[in-house]
């Protein structure tokens, strides 16, 4: 059984109205990505739906030892039961990822700041809604943010840059301009005892990330529409 919920939030904006999720337009892309995964997966007996949701559930019981070990109120706890992750060998991938994620931040801190402003924090904006994993004071100008998204993934994926650079063009719908200073995707290793590995993009290289997920946000609405009236916009020919 899957313990995460991300995958079902639904966000309203200030008129009320239900608006398309981040993940949602994410999915435009990444069709491909999953179809070549599920075919690896077929060939080696797994799954497809099972393995999603292993890698969900140990990806949430890590985001959420990262979270509660932040939130200087709470005891950070590994709850295996709690995300239903069963298996000794999830069990290890679970440990190593929390683990991998500490060696790494244990030497990141002495040469940056890693002062946590927000964490799960939703953002909704006219058209589009999303959670962010976390926001730390800008490095440069302690006033902005940066946008960090914890990962368990074997690599960096275009995808994570551009889910974070929707929220950055929601966030400053929000609160305006010049507020973020950047993103960054933390990838831990779920698989070998090795530190995390952690790749930045400032806001001034930002703009293409964010034209390139308005195409896909153009897309992704265009898609549902047509999907939506496929029946109605076409005929039965004989």
């Amino acid at each position: 059984m899957k313990h995460t919920d991300n995958n079902y939030k639904y966000y309203v904006n200030s008129h009320g109205e239900h608006v398309m999720r981040v993940s949602e337009v994410i999915k435009v892309l990444s069709k491909e990505q999953i179809a070549v995964w599920a075919n690896m997966l077929g060939f080696k007996g797994v799954k497809y739906k099972d393995e999603l949701e292993r890698t969900a559930n140990i990806g949430s019981l890590f985001h959420s030892v990262i979270e509660m070990y932040f939130n200087k109120k709470t005891i950070a706890v590994t709850d295996f039961e709690y995300y239903h992750i069963e298996s000794d060998s999830d069990k290890k991938e679970s440990i190593r990822a929390i683990n991998s994620f500490f060696l790494w931040f244990r030497k990141f801190i002495k040469h940056h700041t890693y002062d946590v402003v927000f964490t799960e924090k939703v953002v909704v904006g006219e058209n589009l809604g999303g959670t962010i994993d976390c926001g730390i004071a800008g490095w440069k100008d302690p006033e902005k943010v940066i946008f960090v998204d914890y990962k368990t993934s074997s690599e960096f994926y275009l995808t994570q840059f551009l889910q974070l650079a929707a929220y950055v063009m929601i966030y400053e719908e929000i609160y305006g301009k010049n507020t973020v200073e950047g993103i960054m995707v933390v990838r831990a290793n779920k698989k070998e005892d090795k530190p995390a590995k952690a790749r930045f993009l400032s806001r001034k290289n930002m703009d293409p990330f964010i034209l390139c997920f308005q195409c896909m946000y153009d897309v992704a609405i265009g898609t549902s529409i047509l999907n939506k009236n496929l029946r109605e916009v076409t005929e039965v020919i004989e």
